[in-house]
């Protein structure tokens, strides 16, 4: 199953899958802060290359329009480690906000300033909930959007936690164990699991890791896939993302690149869909097309 010829500093791949649509956005990290995004046509496995952003783009506090038009996602400045920092900071630049763009570009249709709310998601192409931490809410509406504030009474420092499950459950994963943090990690982990007709994709995730390298993310997740209901189980040693796609096929990042996968005779055979490694920063404005509604 290993990748050919990995490189030193590989790219890390995060995928958003659509609800409704073939489609999928990619977030690709690397070098060091930058982030590009892209859009990929599950259906056919074409890419649409799109625009690159400097900062940190959160993998599990954004969401994907259930037609894969809008892009809700969470963005910070290296500079902001945390929400409480942010008071600290004399700045007049806006270090952290929440977005909705049009794929495959980071160009803000509608933005809210960092708030310190735990998480957001598309409840239909046109509305968004997000979830109110005492009383820090958006207070900018948007005409061509439907605003829906629930209360979240967790630890906003410790907002991480109830976050991932929040986004793991939207994207249809069933919660199989809750996690405990303590001490930097969290034990018993958090284990999420999704069944197709052969086998049971799971993921935990344990670790948080507060710094960041080069191409990684704050997000440390371990995938494998149990057979035999349970019985036999292999860990996928390198992957940094898995799912099934709209299609139902397991598909899966790993060293800067997208693969899909099936079994043959008990072996998991990967099929390379695409490389993003040799994508090099290139900050360009969004079209016309992707900067009004």
């Amino acid at each position: 199953m290993s990748a050919k010829n990995p490189p030193l500093r590989p790219a890390r791949l995060f995928v958003l899958l659509a609800r409704e649509a073939p489609v999928g956005v990619i977030l690709r990290r690397g070098p060091k802060d930058w982030v590009q995004m892209i859009k990929w046509h599950t259906d056919t496995d074409k890419f649409e290359a799109g625009q690159w952003l400097r900062g940190e783009v959160s993998e599990y506090s954004g969401d994907l329009s259930p037609d894969g038009k809008l892009l809700l996602y969470d963005f910070f400045h290296k500079r902001l480690a945390n929400a409480l920092e942010m008071q600290k900071l004399k700045t007049d630049k806006i270090l952290g906000y929440l977005a909705v763009s049009k794929p495959p570009y980071f160009t803000a249709l509608a933005l809210w300033e960092y708030m310190a709310i735990p998480d957001g998601q598309f409840i239909n192409n046109s509305t968004i909930r997000f979830y109110d931490y005492r009383g820090w809410h958006p207070t900018r509406t948007v005409p061509q959007l439907n605003i829906d504030i629930q209360p979240y009474e967790g630890d906003p420092i410790y907002q991480w936690v109830p976050n991932k499950d929040i986004f793991m459950v939207n994207q249809g994963w069933q919660t199989v164990q809750i996690g405990k943090y303590a001490m930097g990690k969290f034990d018993p982990p958090y284990i999420w699991s999704k069944s197709s007709v052969d086998f049971v994709l799971n993921t935990s995730y344990a670790l948080y890791e507060s710094g960041q390298k080069q191409g990684g993310s704050h997000n440390q997740f371990t995938y494998s896939i149990s057979m035999d209901e349970g019985k036999t189980q292999t860990v996928l040693k390198g992957v940094n993302w898995a799912d099934f796609d709209q299609q139902g096929r397991l598909v899966l990042a790993k060293h800067g690149k997208l693969f899909s996968g099936a079994f043959d005779n008990g072996d998991l055979k990967l099929t390379e869909l695409a490389d993003f490694n040799a994508n090099k920063p290139d900050p360009q404005p969004a079209p016309d097309w992707a900067q009004k509604w």
